[in-house]
Formats: C-alpha cells, sequence, structure tokens
C-alpha cells in the first residue's frame, strides 16, 4: 500500500490570498509566513495610507481618490501570488514524487510507513500523518 498526500490547490490558495492578505498562506498551513504577510499589510497600511482615507472607509463614505490604497492592494497581491506559487512547487514536487518508493517501504509488514511529508513514521491504517497533520489518499494500483 503506497501512500500519496493529498495536493494543495493552487488556485484556492490564490483565490484565498486575494480575499485577505495572508489566507492563501494559512491554507497552506505556511503559519509564520502568512502572519508576516499579514504584519507586512499592516505596516504598510499604517505607513503609506493617509488616516484621512482609513476614516473615510471607516465611516462608509465615498473616497475622492482610490490610489491612496494601491500600497496595501500590491501586497496583497503579492501575497496571493506567493501562496499560488507555494502551493504549485508543492503539487508539482508532490507529482514527480508519487512513484519514488518510500524509505520505509519495507516496514509495511510491520505496520508502518514513512510520511512523504516529514518523513517519520505513522501507522500505515491511518489516513493522515498524526505528526504533520497531512492527509493521505490510497492509491488504487
Amino acid at each position: 500500500m503506497s501512500l500519496v498526500p493529498e495536493r494543495y490547490r493552487p488556485y484556492l490558495a490564490g483565490l484565498l490570498g486575494t480575499l485577505a492578505t495572508g489566507f492563501g498562506h494559512l491554507y497552506l498551513r505556511r503559519w509564520l509566513r502568512g502572519f508576516g504577510w499579514i504584519a507586512l499589510a499592516f505596516a504598510v497600511t499604517v505607513a503609506f495610507v493617509p488616516e484621512s482615507a482609513l476614516e473615510t472607509m471607516a465611516a462608509g463614505g465615498t473616497l475622492s481618490s482610490q490610489s491612496e490604497f494601491y500600497p496595501p492592494m500590491f501586497v496583497q497581491l503579492a501575497a496571493a501570488l506567493d501562496a499560488f506559487l507555494l502551493a504549485y512547487r508543492s503539487d508539482s514536487g508532490a507529482q514527480s514524487d508519487v512513484n519514488a518508493p518510500t524509505p520505509a517501504a519495507a516496514d509495511v509488514d510491520a505496520g508502518t510507513v514513512a510520511c512523504p511529508n516529514c518523513g517519520k513514521e505513522v501507522d500505515a491504517d491511518l489516513g493522515f500523518c498524526h505528526w504533520c497533520t497531512t492527509e493521505f489518499a490510497t492509491d488504487a494500483n
């Protein structure tokens, strides 16, 4: 029985990243990187968006110029692109390793296999790695 990690969906990561800065990274379980993008978006907003524009937005008024929000929008799009590329690289890397033998393939008789994500020993009957929470799909060969 060979185990294949569940594939991250690059388009979903990119879409979540466009909805809110850092959400694509949080979907990919890249916690530190996601919170880093959120902190960067906050810092750029504080540094480059005038306080009057923020107050107008908070009050529900209309803005005279939307160009004041271009710097945080650029950070959000960069974060979404970063999340998409991370998921795409992770997905394409997983596809090339699907037919590669796992290091613990000989231990299948003992009831354990190696997690393809973290490499730790996992019970062969589980559908996920209890160390890194990567879900597995059984290969129906």
